[in-house]
């Protein structure tokens, strides 16, 4: 008898939930008496009250602007948390406000003419407002030029910066002030400095005009607005503002310094390539617009001609073609076209891309590479040019790390806001070590929060992932970022002939590859969803520094769900203050073994959070919590994944241990063993919450001001078998409010599974 042919296996889709949330309206109690912290009440009366008093006597030392100082209001270590907010303590000042959050606290805007009488109002006031703050707060002190440099000296910032046509480049932030006066003062003394030659005369923005531009012609600098006219036209809009201008002499940053017109300076590090093969070349792939998406390749351009007819689209070029790291460049777009075929030996998915040429990134050797804001600026109209391209893949990174972990960079701050504006996922290599950086901390613009940032990792003998990448920088990033998110394998073969190169420019395409087929093939795509597939499909169960949640491909594509799971993805808007519950999410019986949960689970929740202008501590102005819940045999609600721990544990450690503030959120784990978890009930309940922290920034007084918050869901189940049953159980018994989330994919479920 003539055997019958084996069941091709059922390609299940991930679903997406339709189903919306419940909101709930928490209680809110203030803290009252308890609020006070009595035994340092009066020592830190008088402390603050004599720092007050000292901070008016030498006041003419600070450059006042509009007759306004900044002070550092400094909190005690049990005092981070956003409840401890000393609004008490500034309102006794009179006319002074909250502006930014500030190292281990907050920064204060008031008058000089203030200070004493604020130092008495400390001495005497007793709202429980007032001494609750006044007991929360360790110390007062100015924002003075230490401040400004982060106790760095001026030597050091001149040493580390990048030369440039006339000087050197630093990265600049303006003082946030509020006051109109105020501001119109720090105006007009940077146009002073620039007027006596203190500040160059420099043009960041770049002009992309191909009407007449000849071939290969790369984009010219764009003078009708100075550096500085434009951060000034940002400043006077805005709370605060950032360029990167041009200083001639150390002598001039340290006049600049010491103005009372800067926050924050930072030295500008050159932007390059810090990577440290080739079998037969395999023949690339038909170009096809229908099945390949287009990926930007932003890298020192592209000239192989067999990879000719894969390319979508060549954008103006930023550096010139005889400076551009073109052989990069031609690497990493054949990693990007089709890296699996250049590693056949290596467990990649076979999928093919086409890509949109970038030439922005200058050879290591060389000494014309553009500044950031210049590159920021390229990069803007790029993005407005090409629209389609909704994956960019940076293999870049600049050559030296961000100073300390308070502060995000220039260029990560930048990428991140392009990325959040343009609805592009930036795929970020880590970067790779060097003399320069003793401490492996990754290198700008892997702080990018909005990024899917890319390290490296080895294979085993079967082409599988595998240990560290000896030469990719580690996490984590600023502000308790969890950085890197991925990693994937950084030896591998590529154009350009000899053995395999390493580094985490190469691991870098290989996400990215995956995140534009992932992007394409979604009904309802959006940078933040791809994300949280691509992170839920990693295999870690917690954040590693070198490995992030690991590598999102183990065989099956992230828009389907392997055999014996299910997955939901899903977006939703979320307003701060309420909590909402999304109830009645069946337990699949198959996650049931003599009466107990036994199985794995996953979910991966990311924000698109608010964020501080001022790119320092506290970055991160709302954030997210959630946890997949159930009832225990007491008939208590449970938390199955993620802790809730986030509101209830000492902020210090909740920020330390649980990344409390960084806006993706990721739970796993593994039930299926020992003697599983007792519950009652037939159903999940999935609870999320966003909150928010230092809203004077945004000038409101309620949470709820800030509006609806952006939110990607993907929840993953797996049973103990691979039988598809746990996909389908989901699926009928959520009827109506489940659908394939992949387009041209009808929902079908085998109803006798």
């Amino acid at each position: 008898m003539a055997r019958e042919p084996e069941k091709a296996p059922l390609l299940n889709p991930v679903l997406r939930l339709t189903k919306g949330p419940v909101p709930e309206e928490p209680p809110v109690g203030g803290q009252g008496e308890a609020g006070v912290v009595a035994g340092r009440l009066s020592a830190q009366r008088v402390a603050l009250a004599e720092s007050c008093r000292r901070i008016s006597a030498e006041s003419a030392s600070l450059s006042a602007h509009g007759g306004r100082i900044h002070l550092i209001v400094e909190m005690f270590s049990d005092s981070f948390a956003p409840t401890w907010t000393p609004k008490g303590l500034v309102a006794l000042a009179g006319d002074a406000k909250l502006v930014a959050p500030a190292s281990r606290g907050y920064l204060a805007e008031i008058p000089v003419d203030r200070l004493e009488g604020f130092a008495k109002q400390i001495l005497t006031a007793q709202t429980i407002e007032a001494r609750t703050a006044i007991s929360r707060v360790r110390s007062i002190r100015a924002l003075d030029a230490e401040a400004v440099t982060r106790g760095r000296k001026i030597e050091t910032l001149w040493e580390l910066a990048e030369e440039v046509e006339g000087g050197k480049a630093f990265a600049v932030w303006l003082r946030p002030f509020r006051d109109h006066h105020a501001k119109s003062s720090v105006v007009q003394s940077l146009v002073g400095l620039e007027e006596r030659r203190r500040i160059l005369r420099s043009f960041s923005s770049v002009a992309l005009n191909s009407g007449d531009q000849a071939e290969g012609a790369p984009a010219v600098r764009n003078e009708s607005q100075s550096a500085l006219n434009r951060v000034v036209r940002q400043y006077r809009e805005h709370l605060t503002a950032r360029a990167v201008l041009t200083i001639p002499s150390i002598d001039a940053l340290g006049q600049i310094v010491a103005s009372g017109t800067l926050l924050r300076v930072d030295p500008v590090a050159k932007v390059g390539l810090t990577a440290p093969s080739e079998g037969n070349h395999p023949a690339p792939p038909l170009p096809s617009a229908l099945t390949q998406p287009v990926i930007a390749v932003v890298d020192g351009g592209h000239s192989a001609r067999s990879y000719a007819g894969l390319e979508a689209w060549k954008a103006i070029p930023l550096v010139p073609q005889g400076i551009a790291d073109v052989a990069h460049g031609n690497r990493v777009t054949s990693l990007v076209v089709h890296g699996y075929a250049w590693n056949n030996k290596l467990n990649l998915p076979q999928l093919d891309c086409r890509f949109g040429t970038v030439a922005a990134v200058a050879k290591a050797s060389s000494n014309q590479s553009p500044t950031p804001d210049a590159l920021v600026d390229y990069l803007r109209q790029i993005a407005r040019r090409y629209p389609e391209a909704k994956v960019w893949n940076l293999s870049f990174n600049q050559l030296l790390p961000e100073f300390g972990l308070e502060t995000v960079s220039y260029l990560g701050h930048e990428i991140s806001r392009l990325a959040r504006d343009f609805a592009i996922l930036p795929i970020i290599s880590v970067g790779n070590r060097g003399a320069g950086n003793p401490s492996h901390q990754l290198c700008p613009p892997a702080d990018c929060e909005a990024a899917l940032v890319v390290s490296g990792r080895e294979y085993d003998h079967d082409g599988k992932p595998a240990g560290d990448c000896s030469v990719s920088l580690l996490g984590p990033g600023p502000d308790g970022m969890l950085k890197p998110d991925l990693s994937w394998f950084s030896r591998v073969n590529m154009l350009g002939g000899g053995d395999p190169r390493v580094g985490s420019s190469y691991a870098t395409p290989l996400v990215s590859s995956l995140a534009a087929h992932t992007f394409a093939v979604l009904k309802n795509p959006s940078p933040d969803l791809v994300k949280a597939l691509l992170i839920d499909r990693s295999e870690l169960m917690q954040h590693s520094r070198t490995q992030g949640w690991g590598t999102p491909f183990h065989g099956t594509l992230p828009w389907l769900c392997k055999p014996g799971s299910v997955t939901m993805a899903w977006k939703s808007e979320l307003v701060p203050g309420y909590a909402y519950h999304w109830d009645d999410i069946p337990i699949p019986p198959e996650l049931i073994v003599d009466g107990k949960l036994k199985g794995k689970a996953r979910l991966t929740a990311i924000l698109d959070p608010l964020l501080s202008e001022t790119g320092g501590p506290n970055y991160f102005s709302t954030r997210l919590q959630v946890a997949l819940q159930y009832k225990n045999t007491k008939g208590a609600v449970a938390n199955l994944l993620g802790s809730m721990r986030e509101s209830t544990d000492p902020e210090q450690s909740a920020r330390d241990d649980l990344a409390k503030w960084y806006p993706v959120r990721r739970h796993a784990r593994d039930f299926s063993k020992r003697t599983g978890i007792q519950f009652t009930g037939s159903s999940f309940r999935l609870r999320a919450q966003v909150f928010a922290r230092d809203l004077f920034q945004f000038e409101v007084t309620s949470q709820r001001e800030l509006g609806e918050q952006s939110v990607a869901f993907v929840l993953t189940l797996e049973s103990q078998s691979d039988e598809p049953a746990i996909y389908n159980s989901t699926a009928q018994r959520l009827r109506s409010y489940v659908e394939s989330a992949v387009i041209d994919q009808e929902l079908e479920v085998d109803v006798f599974s």
